[in-house]
């Protein structure tokens, strides 16, 4: 595996939010007992694993040095080959906000070293996907509703088998996400009955992942239409931490 400098942005030099920085312990404690009282609710998963007890995915299996299916990083690009998704009266559609981002992302992830695939909602490769982390990219509504706010979503289940992994990826992502692109965060656990949570489902349970609804098209077009490179590099800044995790918890 290849340790390049990351790609950051000049916003993302600075110190990230107070949110990831002051009362780890206190909010620790204060999180598990609101992941007993539900299991529904927004929430910050930080520092809810230990480093120790996570299991690094083997990115490297073949000894000759050649080219492994789980090594690969998966892209799973809302709406993409699909549909629209959100269209805006201004002609901004989701599903070309988030191809183009994500095609930023994997250029980026290449240039790293990481194999990538980009994957469609439809894809059959989906299923029992393996690989060392899958991030699902879409954007919240065009809407001026009070359900639609400015900020970003990152989200997983309680469905995957590691879960130590998948909040890890969670909290990299948060972190750098937001240095990047200043954004309000919230988390949030997919239940169920939201569309989400069928591709959790499809993936194989090992495989490490999140979805990341990137900002509000109502809200933050701008960040994600005019600064889309700082998305990028948030994205691809947060991969890079969770696999840097890894190798540190060895």
């Amino acid at each position: 595996m290849r340790k390049d400098p990351e790609i950051k942005s000049t916003a993302e030099k600075e110190e990230p939010a107070a949110l990831f920085n002051t009362g780890r312990v206190l909010q620790t404690v204060i999180l598990v007992a609101a992941v007993l009282a539900t299991l529904f609710t927004l929430w910050n998963p930080y520092k809810l694993f230990s480093e120790q007890a996570i299991t690094q995915t083997d990115l490297h299996e073949n000894a000759d040095g050649g080219s492994n299916e789980y090594s690969t990083i998966g892209i799973l690009v809302g709406h993409w080959k699909v549909d629209s998704g959100h269209v805006c009266e201004n002609n901004i559609v989701e599903a070309n906000i988030t191809e183009a981002i994500a095609n930023q992302v994997s250029i980026k992830l290449n240039a790293l070293g990481y194999p990538v695939k980009l994957l469609a909602e439809t894809d059959m490769d989906l299923i029992n996907y393996r690989g060392p982390a899958l991030i699902a990219l879409y954007t919240g509504s065009c809407e001026d509703t009070p359900e639609n706010k400015s900020g970003f979503i990152v989200g997983t289940t309680l469905s995957t088998s590691d879960l130590n992994s998948s909040n890890a990826l969670a909290v990299c992502m948060g972190e750098i996400y937001q240095a990047s692109t200043k954004l309000d965060f919230a988390y949030q656990i997919i239940a169920p009955d939201q569309p989400a949570y069928t591709f959790f489902e499809m993936v194989n349970p090992d495989t490490p992942m999140i979805y990341l609804e990137m900002g509000s098209l109502f809200y933050d077009q701008t960040v994600l239409v005019e600064n889309s490179e700082k998305v990028a590099n948030g994205i691809v800044n947060g991969i890079q931490c969770y696999l840097d995790t890894l190798e540190n918890a060895q």
